[in-house]
């Protein structure tokens, strides 16, 4: 009884589960992704600002009381240039579009724009958190 067990535990292990779980995401078209190739240039539009924003963006030890809180906003400028790296990187590739933004892979391409929306947000949120937290934010020039 119990080798029956097994040897019936063993075969319902092998059957592919996973593929009856989720649909695949070759059923999408890649028609559902919307305009690749405007949502591809507003993101490149954006970039040049966070970029010019991290290069800026200096905090000085004179203006926090606790050296925490230094650490901390020099943390969130960290992130912010973390993601920025990670975007430039995804349009140095440019995967799914030629150098004049026109997309040659649907698939790639909407990986692409999907991976540098994300890295955008993360610029964002980064900036979003040092606003709210009140850090004195020198611009240098």
């Amino acid at each position: 009884m119990i080798m029956a067990l097994i040897i019936l535990a063993l075969m319902l292990a092998t059957l592919p589960v996973a593929n009856a779980l989720a649909a695949p995401e070759s059923r999408r078209r890649p028609a559902d992704f919307g305009n690749l190739e405007r949502d591809w240039k507003n993101q490149l539009e954006q970039l040049p600002a966070e970029g010019l924003f991290y290069n800026q963006v200096r905090f000085y030890p004179a203006d926090f009381e606790d050296i925490s809180e230094l650490a901390r906003a020099w943390d969130l400028l960290h992130q912010h240039g973390a993601a920025l790296r990670q975007a430039n990187t995804i349009v140095f590739n440019h995967a799914g579009f030629d150098f004049e933004g026109n997309v040659t892979n649907e698939w790639q391409a909407y990986n692409s724009v999907h991976d540098l929306g994300e890295a955008l947000r993360l610029m964002r949120v980064a900036r979003q958190k040092i606003a709210e937290e009140g850090y004195k934010v020198h611009r240098v020039r």
